[in-house]
């Protein structure tokens, strides 16, 4: 896969000038004027952005060609039904900064399994993906309220959009931490967070910056798709639970669900890779399901089982 196709580059172009812009106009216009904007805007994205475009049909197709019984087609129309999802996605993101999404929105399925976590009083890893909101996980605070979120990103602007939350919402118990690369501080600093009963958020379906070489092949949708070993072995290095994590919107709800996946990753050096696969086809397994409930809110516009799928 080519540099210029990465996820990490069609997200660095003015992504955080956007939500400061979106944010103005949430406020200037409230949230249905917001959503009618953003709306025009995301169509013109739809209709300029030939590679995210290509991106949202194939992903469609598969679902089409996986579970017939949702009725996609993956044409022109449920692809621009899938950016304006995205638009809505966006909205709720800055309503659940600014707190408009309280907790008596939020449905939380299977809450036992953060709390069996919690009650031990270390933290977890929690394995989300780019599905549904994940901001929306706030309301975690009402199993736990002291309980703070340390969600781990690639984007190098983390500083800036850890003071634009700040701005919009003041809540500490959220905070974007940076990790284009994982260093022994890194690793030393999470640990220490992990054992003051906090939880550490990281994504589980996006090919690592460095490249294919940490990444495991496994059945997504019908068809072998990369995903990255490293929150498994970044969870093998903390010695702490794993859990998933997703949120999607309901109607004017949302739904929040958590799930074990293991009390601890073990690595032996003879069944490394073996053990890696299989945490990962857990994770993906999960996923999958989820994008099956909710096919219209997975969000990676770009060639995700990187075969460079052209656009009829």
């Amino acid at each position: 896969m080519s540099r210029r196709r990465t996820w990490f580059d069609l997200e660095e172009r003015g992504v955080l000038w956007g939500m400061r812009l979106v944010l103005a106009a949430h406020r200037l216009l409230g949230r249905r004027l917001c959503l009618w904007l953003i709306n025009l805007v995301v169509f013109y994205y739809w209709l300029s952005n030939a590679t995210a475009r290509r991106a949202s049909r194939d992903y469609l197709r598969r679902l089409s060609h996986h579970a017939p019984h949702l009725g996609l087609s993956g044409g022109a129309r449920d692809s621009l039904r899938h950016f304006n999802e995205f638009a809505t996605a966006m909205i709720d993101k800055l309503g659940a900064w600014q707190g408009d999404i309280g907790a008596d929105r939020v449905d939380m399925i299977n809450t036992e399994a953060l709390r069996r976590v919690l009650a031990s009083g270390r933290g977890a890893l929690l394995v989300g993906a780019h599905l549904g909101n994940l901001e929306v996980s706030r309301a975690i605070s009402e199993v736990r309220p002291e309980v703070r979120l340390n969600v781990l990103v690639h984007t190098h602007h983390a500083e800036k959009f850890n003071q634009l939350l700040n701005e919009v919402s003041g809540d500490a118990r959220l905070s974007l931490i940076q990790v284009s690369s994982l260093n022994p501080a890194t690793a030393i600093m999470l640990q220490q967070r992990l054992e003051q009963g906090e939880l550490v958020v990281i994504m589980g379906d996006r090919v690592p910056l460095s490249g294919a070489a940490r990444t495991t092949r496994v059945p997504f949708l019908g068809a072998p798709a990369p995903f990255p070993q490293g929150p498994f072995i970044l969870a093998a290095l903390l010695r702490c639970p794993v859990l998933s994590l997703f949120c999607v919107r309901r109607g004017e709800r949302f739904e929040l669900t958590f799930n074990h996946l293991t009390d601890q990753v073990v690595l032996p050096r003879k069944q490394r890779d073996q053990e890696l696969d299989r945490q990962v086809r857990r994770f993906v397994g999960d996923l999958e399901r989820h994008c099956l409930a909710a096919p219209l809110q997975w969000f990676n516009f770009y060639d995700f089982w990187q075969q460079d799928t052209q656009e009829p």
